[in-house]
């Protein structure tokens, strides 16, 4: 038996062409369990490397505030999961899917501030690069956000 998760697309298909519900749930329910914001976060620290320090320092994220983001036992502010994201070097597609599980809305394009962040997450820049960005272009800033 395949323990593996199918991917999101392949369960949709497979809802979608399910003829009752109840044997699909039953049939699925350990492969679509949710994945969470800290779950997903420690993954993305672990496969670069990080410990749970680097990631707040290099992020410009309290200590304190941090370990209970990591806990489970706080939800960031779409500014905090961008705040992270770029603090560890996040692609675009981590970053969205940080985002999702954050219950916060993914980047979009049509939006300047965000339209930066997606470019400078493509480009790999650094959070203080993206900050000088935003703030030269009189955007929304990353950093000097409460938490």
């Amino acid at each position: 038996m395949d323990n593996r998760k199918p991917t999101t697309e392949i369960l949709a298909e497979r809802l979608i062409n399910s003829h009752d519900i109840h044997t699909f749930l039953d049939h699925h329910d350990k492969k679509i369990d949710a994945e969470h914001f800290n779950d997903f976060l420690y993954k993305l620290i672990e496969a670069k490397g990080l410990r749970i320090s680097d990631c707040l320092k290099r992020s410009q994220i309290n200590e304190s505030y941090g370990y209970q983001l990591f806990n489970g036992k706080r939800q960031p502010s779409r500014t905090k999961v961008l705040q992270i994201a770029l603090g560890i070097n996040c692609t675009l597609e981590q970053t969205n899917r940080l985002l999702k599980l954050a219950e916060k809305s993914e980047l979009y394009v049509k939006d300047q501030r965000d339209a930066v962040v997606m470019f400078a997450l493509n480009k790999g820049w650094s959070l203080y690069d993206t900050e000088e960005l935003l703030l030269e272009r009189g955007l929304e800033s990353i950093i000097k956000t409460k938490e």
